[in-house]
């Protein structure tokens, strides 16, 4: 596995955001496998970072997150960018792409129940909305009174 595939949805989101505003302030190329370099953060001082592609587990950075950790942190994935700018690309086309796929199946979704609503008969819309008031969380059947009945 990548060092990216490692990276938990935020810290990979959060590299990336670190990669493009140039939070990265020193960066070496080791050797194929291995980068070294300095990572801002929210710390006054930068973020020592090294990366081992062939073992991403092992990669280090001294940040308060992944310091000991076998943690795959956004200081990591950031460097991981740096040294490979056309995996920053892609990663982020295929979030975008994640993110549209996302909203068309919520919008298919909520026609499909618009739909299905739409063709309820009353009593089965009035049995329906009382399950959801009772069996539901308790903050759905206070708003519900709040909304509806006031002070009854």
């Amino acid at each position: 596995m990548s060092l990216l595939d490692l990276a938990s949805y935020a810290s990979a989101w959060r590299g990336y955001e670190y990669y493009k505003a140039k939070k990265v302030t020193l960066f070496k190329k080791i050797d194929s496998n291995h980068f070294e370099g300095f990572v801002a953060g929210t710390n006054t001082k930068p973020y020592h970072v090294l990366i081992d592609l062939e073992h991403p587990r092992s990669s280090k950075c001294d940040c308060p997150h992944a310091d000991g950790k076998r943690i795959i942190c956004k200081h990591k994935v950031a460097l991981y960018f740096q040294a490979f700018p056309k995996e920053a690309e892609q990663y982020y086309r295929e979030v975008i792409e994640a993110e549209e796929e996302a909203e068309r199946e919520q919008e298919r979704l909520e026609n499909a129940l618009i739909e299905y609503v739409s063709k309820m008969k009353k009593a089965d819309l009035q049995q329906a909305l009382l399950q959801m008031l009772f069996e539901g969380p308790e903050w759905q059947y206070d708003r519900f009174i709040r909304d509806h009945l006031g002070e009854y």
